[in-house]
């Protein structure tokens, strides 16, 4: 029924074609349409699904996306629809890492804030001079945090980096480092 309405004989199909298509959807069509917007917009928290179909709708009508002949009308909407929601989904996760990116420039430490942490990881490592798994698991969170981003030792194998870190959480937990620390 919809190819009939497709009168335009160049690639795409006129903005009058695509309303006049639109009108015709059965309501079934309509009803796979609903749900297309509602599985889509599932994937993009405050999204509307309505709002979603909404704005394929206005998109197909006002020509900024153009009706290919040999495509249904409903295959063309659902097209639509996931390329909205593609974009909103790639604009937030730009938004995200640009504000990551902003947070981790103001969480720069200052160098006095380097130099207390280096001291407690220096008594950590007096505390811990007799267990080499836990000073072994100390210099590979140093250096992933403080910049060194893994190069250092080998991992431990994962039974022995549980263990100590076992033994770190106990001995932070009771308060036995409290008197190395500075």
């Amino acid at each position: 029924m919809l190819d009939s309405l497709r009168s335009d004989p160049s690639d795409a199909a006129a903005t009058e074609a695509v309303a006049r298509a639109l009108h015709a959807l059965t309501r079934s069509e309509l009803v796979v349409l609903k749900r297309l917007a509602q599985l889509r917009a599932r994937t993009v928290p405050g999204l509307d699904w309505e709002e979603l179909l909404n704005e394929a709708l206005l998109r197909a009508l006002d020509g900024s996306r153009v009706w290919p002949r040999e495509v249904s009308l409903v295959a063309f909407l659902a097209g639509i629809m996931r390329s909205l929601v593609d974009g909103r989904v790639t604009q937030r996760r730009r938004l995200a890492e640009r504000t990551l990116a902003c947070h981790a420039a103001t969480l720069s430490a200052s160098p006095e804030d380097e130099l207390h942490a280096r001291q407690c990881l220096a008594a950590i490592n007096r505390f811990f001079a007799d267990d080499p798994d836990v000073l072994q698991l100390l210099a590979g969170l140093a250096d992933h945090y403080l910049g060194g981003r893994g190069r250092g030792a080998p991992p431990l194998p994962q039974h022995r980096h549980d263990a100590a870190r076992k033994r770190l959480a106990r001995a932070i937990l009771r308060g036995q480092l409290d008197g190395f620390l500075p």
